[in-house]
């Protein structure tokens, strides 16, 4: 969606570029069979997406377009299957499931990834949610169980630390400056931007509205804290991701044969049955499967090497760490990252589209 409200359609855009558009259908976690077996449920998309891939490559000359030069693109659920289509690529942990739906014999690996607002890295999603939103109020006006938030918030320190993750004139990206690293890497050139492209008049009555904002030498600053006021309310309830009553999409998307929803953290499994209660034994894996990070933690060499990463500033459908600890992942290990969020932009924001379809001709060599 751009800032006008309006859809954008990025095949349509590559299309009038004259790029080769493919719009794969992939199988989808709600669906079940006639035995009452959900079968779309994790890895299924993400294998079936790897399979596309293959298509087009084992049909290298037979099909248009150069299939050395593959960029994906999505959006929410498929801002993450792009991001994971990048990271993943030629990893033989789907070897099995791509043998399974008799995928062609060649590589998935991609060129480029374009990722909107990607709803990843789900088994640590709701401690980084916590972490990010966990003292705002939802819609409703009151705040979510407070003891759940902080708990979830003091786990997601532990993760973070074991991420490793570097960012110039930071050091190591820790609980400790991880705010600081998004404001001065994000938050701020995204207000920035915002804000010099308005009219003086304009630019005059936002910053009257947003005293938080301290305008100087054509620069916006602020801190942390008056920039988690200014979002305002938080969109999910705690645990945002593998709730206690099994009821989200995510819940359902680990779910199994004829189980429609299961949970995949540890903390929600506990919370809800014994304190010596254990993941089934399939979801290590799965988890990994459906996670960019554990290819990134091993720097697989097939990953895409060029990356469009964007996310809407007002955007709590997950925290914003999803996106600042994927780029900061990439750029460490040597990636071309473009990685940026849209100020005051909701979930599903895309308002550079034409600057991404310039990016792709930028990083492919594409000549019209």
């Amino acid at each position: 969606m751009n800032q006008q409200g309006e859809m954008v359609s990025n095949a349509k855009l590559a299309l009038a570029a004259g790029y080769v558009v493919v719009e794969p259908g992939a199988r989808g976690r709600t669906l079940v069979d006639s035995d009452g077996n959900y079968y779309g449920v994790a890895p299924a998309a993400i294998v079936d997406l790897k399979a596309t891939v293959r298509y087009l490559r084992f049909n290298k000359g037979r099909v248009p377009g150069n299939t050395d030069r593959i960029v994906s693109s999505g959006t929410s659920a498929g801002g993450a299957l792009s991001a994971l289509l990048g990271a993943s690529g030629d990893s033989p942990l789907y070897d099995s499931y791509l043998k399974e739906i008799g995928a062609a014999d060649a590589s998935d690996a991609i060129f480029a990834s374009g990722d909107w607002c990607p709803i990843t890295d789900l088994e640590h999603a709701d401690m980084a949610y916590e972490w990010n939103w966990g003292a705002n109020k939802l819609g409703s006006g009151s705040l979510v169980d407070q003891t759940v938030s902080k708990e979830l918030k003091t786990a997601f320190a532990d993760y973070q630390a074991s991420l490793k993750l570097k960012a110039k004139g930071l050091g190591t990206l820790t609980v400790r400056n991880l705010d600081e690293y998004l404001v001065k890497t994000f938050l701020e050139p995204s207000a920035t931007k915002y804000l010099a492209a308005l009219s003086d008049s304009d630019r005059t009555t936002y910053l009257a509205s947003n005293t938080f904002i301290t305008w100087k030498n054509n620069k916006a600053t602020f801190s942390w804290e008056d920039f988690l006021t200014h979002v305002g309310a938080r969109k999910k309830d705690t645990p945002a991701f593998d709730a206690f009553d099994l009821s989200t999409g995510e819940n359902n998307l680990f779910g199994k044969g004829t189980t429609k929803a299961r949970h995949f953290t540890l903390y929600s499994l506990r919370h809800e049955g014994s304190s010596s209660a254990r993941l089934d034994s399939d979801l290590p894996e799965t988890l990994t499967l459906m996670n960019p990070m554990p290819f990134l933690a091993k720097a697989n060499p097939k990953r895409a090497k060029h990356w469009w990463i964007r996310v809407g500033t007002k955007d709590s459908d997950t925290s914003l760490t999803v996106v600042g600890n994927l780029a900061a992942k990439l750029e460490n290990l040597g990636d071309d990252v473009d990685a940026a969020m849209y100020w005051d932009a909701g979930h599903g924001a895309n308002e550079d589209a034409a600057d991404f379809i310039k990016w792709i001709a930028q990083v492919t060599g594409y000549k019209k």
